[in-house]
């Protein structure tokens, strides 16, 4: 058997580079394609080679974030990590990384395999990759956009999670009710609830978010509200309530170059300065840490590996050309558009904004998912304010040095980042908040010249 699924590997690894090389089929075969279609048990024979498991990370967002933190407490527990930075949390993308990582023989030499899924895939990786360890981040309404239903889909993974091992362990978000109320029943897989709990966050200038009680269906009523539907409610008809978490941040400090906070572990605090800004990513930060409290790491390594972290992928990456900096965030949602503004208006300094948009935007519930009002104020904290993209035109926002018909037709997004990178001055940060597309855009020709 293991030389037949050598074998077969290493033809699946040679169709997929010569398709690559002369471009068969007008596109890539990735490697495992070939192999996973005639032989569906190829990914779990490879996930089994994983001597310590897999840990996947599923939500709305921060899926990719999480990843790269939790790889980053494992690498400074000197663990073998197969952890793919730049792909699609797709099971697809994950058999081909799989395959790719085999070696001549058809062995995965690593101790763990950590990935992201899609929250609508999740029943097919747990079926596929069978997960150790699955951390639950959060589910907002932005799921609604692409016409599912977060409190249906809690319930289905439910069911999906009486699957797995009683010996797996399952991670949640005790902030979002959404999560904590899809286990009404118990699963046979471990529990533990982590979060963040800190008054100073509470968002009481904002209006306050309408979640239903998941037992109940009455409207919860919030102590703390601190990013989107998260954080401490209770029901005031039933009295269910927020689980209380095992591991959680406190003391949060949010700035515009680090987060602070203490974590709170069952073996002992830990005082951490995260090179990651936004509350969101000490969310994603705390849940990469419950991860690896779970795994059995010591709070010397999870406090090494959260402070060694640093941003990638364009969530809030940095980029320095010709002595003008470039803060990468992108954007997917409204919940991701609002952390995003949030965090760059912690900046005390008047920087310079670019919204660089594409027609993933049009693609909310009830119309575009940034709208105008979504900027108010912007002018009177910036020093200017540009967009650009198709998904732009719609604004009545417009960049200074464009009018609607030339955003609509800026289909090449990175070379508006360029020009208005060249007219800053030395010194002055340009802060860019582009969707996904963009942003890729944007990436790939930075990479192209090196910066990247």
């Amino acid at each position: 058997m293991r030389i037949l699924r050598s074998a077969a590997l290493s033809i699946d690894k040679s169709v997929a580079r010569a398709a690559e090389l002369f471009d068969f089929s007008r596109g890539r075969i990735p490697p495992g394609t070939l192999t996973a279609a005639a032989w569906p048990g190829l990914a779990r024979s490879l996930v089994r080679q994983f001597k310590q498991g897999v840990a996947g990370v599923t939500g709305t967002n921060g899926k990719h974030t999480t990843c790269h933190i939790l790889a980053s407490i494992l690498r400074q527990a000197d663990a073998r990590t197969l952890y793919p930075e730049d792909i699609a949390p797709s099971i697809d993308e994950v058999v081909s990384i799989l395959v790719q990582a085999t070696d001549r023989r058809g062995a995965i030499q690593a101790d763990y395999g950590v990935f992201g899924f899609e929250t609508g895939l999740l029943g097919r990786a747990i079926r596929v990759c069978s997960p150790h360890t699955l951390v639950l981040n959060n589910l907002y309404d932005d799921e609604l956009n692409r016409g599912v239903d977060p409190v249906a889909l809690a319930g289905e993974w439910s069911d999906w999670f009486g699957s797995m091992d009683a010996r797996s362990n399952i991670l949640v978000n005790a902030d979002d009710p959404v999560l904590c109320g899809g286990f009404t029943r118990g699963v046979p897989p471990r529990l533990t609830y982590f979060g963040v709990e800190d008054e100073r966050l509470n968002q009481a200038h904002a209006s306050m978010p309408e979640a239903p009680c998941q037992r109940c269906g009455k409207l919860l009523a919030y102590r703390i509200a601190c990013l989107a539907h998260l954080g401490d409610y209770a029901c005031e008809g039933c009295g269910w309530e927020r689980p209380l978490p095992t591991v959680y941040a406190i003391d949060v400090d949010l700035g515009a170059e680090v987060s602070r906070f203490r974590l709170i572990t069952p073996r002992g605090p830990l005082d951490v300065c995260l090179q990651l800004t936004g509350l969101h990513n000490v969310y994603n930060a705390v849940a990469a840490a419950a991860a690896a409290v779970t795994l059995g790491l010591s709070p010397v390594t999870i406090r090494k590996g959260l402070e060694s972290v640093t941003s990638t992928g364009g969530r809030d990456e940095r980029v320095v050309i010709h002595e003008r900096e470039a803060r990468l965030m992108t954007i997917k949602n409204r919940t991701s558009l609002h952390e995003a503004l949030r965090t760059c208006l912690l900046d005390p300094r008047r920087g310079h904004f670019l919204f660089l948009l594409d027609a993933s935007v049009h693609d909310g519930r009830n119309g575009p998912w940034i709208v105008d009002g979504d900027l108010e104020g912007m002018a009177d904290r910036s020093r200017s304010v540009h967009v650009a993209g198709a998904g732009g035109a719609h604004l009545a926002l417009m960049d200074e040095q464009m009018d609607a018909e030339e955003m609509a037709s800026a289909s090449d997004v990175s070379d508006v980042f360029h020009d208005l990178m060249r007219r800053l001055t030395p010194g002055d940060r340009l802060w860019v908040l582009a969707t996904e597309g963009a942003m890729y855009a944007v990436r790939q020709e930075l990479k192209e010249m090196g910066v990247l």
